[in-house]
């Protein structure tokens, strides 16, 4: 991901800009979306049942083979070597196929990603189907061949092999389904077969006695629904109080860290302040000096100040959004305007790339989320880079992007920068003023005006913060045709 290395002039309007120049490699991107909790919460509950599912694995494969024995041995002296073996033989292969895939996905123990668990389940349905296919087809040995007292043993095991895996693979309902629908589909058709085949037909009996594995085959159905539901509620359950003991922990950890951070960065500048007024109280004639200091100083005291009232307020959850339609060019260019001096304080410049744009949003809450990431991009970058203010286009979404050459941000440390008080440890270099507060209010903020975070950034190189606002944008032709598509 890199901008062109020549800067590229753009035109918005009246206002011509150049791009900056900013050769990143090797992206480490950030997501952080108010939406995607519920997705985690889904996942990380499923990849909990999955690992429950497969704990019992070990139990199922001897259960399974010592059925698929005990079968053969009731049909052994009733039925033909031929077909019974080569049914013993594939059950036998199916159970010892499926064996070494669980075992295989077991070791790995990986379901942490929706693409881990859709590949695990995919994985393992063909042996599934396999097995269900197999025991449906076993009807076709001894229903209406064998003694009575043998059909019954026989007609137990099928029932077992259907019933007994029901508590642990209904965790895995893809599979369970695949399993049960094959079997009693299968067992179905040989029923039909062979009641057809009879000499002396009863109809009026056959066909109440297909209602039992029908029956059958719709309570394991329903059994395997309610079952799952129970188990999900209780991960769920136990996921969320997971949750709020890790948030308890997080609150602790917050309080002990903004007790640390109001000592040293609340107490250093009220005490210049103290000092200013005492020397200005012993030395009158020093007002032109001491003036500005103590305007300076108590500037910075009104940010920290503002800082822990804004987050107290986003914490509360009792804030009200203003929506109105938003010229999103305005509050770009007046933006702009607000931090340009502050960048060329800092020995920076500033450049804005703008087009014609009409967001719904809350005007307030928008400024202040976009102006907190480019104060956090002057903060971070030495005299003599560039930043870029832009807004684009990004698979129908409008985009805010704020691109520096600072200092960058390490891949393991991404998701950290949004944590209260906050700061990257720089090492020798100079420290940065302020609380660590300025992208943890981004964050609130981005969750209240359902915004996506997508962090880019390359150590020593630069970072792109990009801002995908809410859906229902309206753009018109100018923002389309300038910027484009990016």
């Amino acid at each position: 991901m890199s901008l062109p290395e020549e800067p590229t002039p753009l035109v918005t309007g009246s206002h011509r800009t150049a791009a900056l120049s900013l050769p990143l490699r090797a992206p480490s991107p950030a997501e952080v979306d108010a939406d995607d909790e519920p997705e985690r919460r889904e996942i990380a509950v499923r990849a909990d049942m999955m690992r429950n599912f497969m704990r019992a694995t070990r139990i199922r494969q001897r259960i399974g083979a010592g059925l698929v024995l005990v079968f053969a041995a009731f049909c052994w002296r009733h039925v033909s070597p031929a077909p019974l073996l080569a049914w013993l033989l594939c059950g036998l292969g199916v159970q010892a196929l499926r064996t070494r895939m669980e075992s295989a996905c077991l070791r790995r123990g990986s379901f942490t990603t929706l693409a881990a668990q859709r590949a695990f389940v995919k994985a393992m349905a063909p042996a599934y189907i396999a097995q269900g296919a197999l025991w449906g087809a076993s009807v076709l040995l001894f229903f209406d061949r064998i003694p009575v007292y043998d059909q019954f043993g026989c007609w137990l095991i099928v029932a077992c092999v259907a019933s007994a895996p029901l508590t642990s693979v209904s965790l895995v309902p893809t599979l369970l389904r695949c399993y049960t629908n094959t079997q009693f589909s299968v067992m179905m058709v040989a029923l039909v077969f062979s009641l057809t085949a009879r000499d002396h037909r009863q109809p009026v009996a056959d066909h109440l006695f297909l209602l039992l594995p029908m029956a059958h085959w719709w309570l394991l159905n329903w059994l395997g629904r309610s079952i799952y539901a129970s188990h999900k509620t209780q991960y769920t359950l136990q996921f969320d109080l997971a949750r709020k003991e890790e948030e308890a922990r997080a609150a602790v950890e917050v309080k002990n860290r903004f007790l640390v951070a109001a000592t040293h960065d609340i107490r250093q500048p009220v005490t210049a302040l103290s000092l200013y007024a005492e020397h200005l109280v012993n030395h009158p004639e020093m007002h032109l000096e001491l003036a500005p200091k103590i305007a300076t100083t108590t500037m910075a005291i009104n940010r920290l100040f503002d800082s822990l009232f804004d987050l107290s307020t986003l914490q509360s959850g009792e804030q009200a959004l203003y929506l109105q339609d938003v010229d999103l060019a305005e509050v770009l260019h007046d933006l702009h305007n607000q931090y340009e001096p502050l960048a060329k304080a800092s020995g920076l410049e500033l450049r804005l790339r703008a087009g014609d744009a009409t967001v719904r949003s809350d005007p307030v809450r928008l400024r202040r989320m976009i102006g907190n990431v480019i104060g956090n991009a002057i903060k971070y970058s030495p005299p003599g880079k560039k930043i870029l203010l832009a807004a684009r286009l990004r698979g129908g979404r409008l985009c805010v992007e704020v691109w520096d050459q600072g200092f960058g941000i390490a891949r393991h440390e991404i998701g950290k920068v949004f944590q209260e008080f906050y700061r990257i440890d720089r090492g020798t270099a100079p420290a940065i003023d302020g609380m660590g507060l300025g992208l943890s209010i981004v964050l609130r903020l981005a969750k209240l005006l359902n915004t996506r975070i997508a962090v880019d950034s390359v150590v020593g190189r630069g970072t792109r913060f990009t801002l995908k606002l809410a859906d229902g944008v309206q753009a018109d032709r100018s923002l389309n045709s300038v910027l484009g598509a990016a």
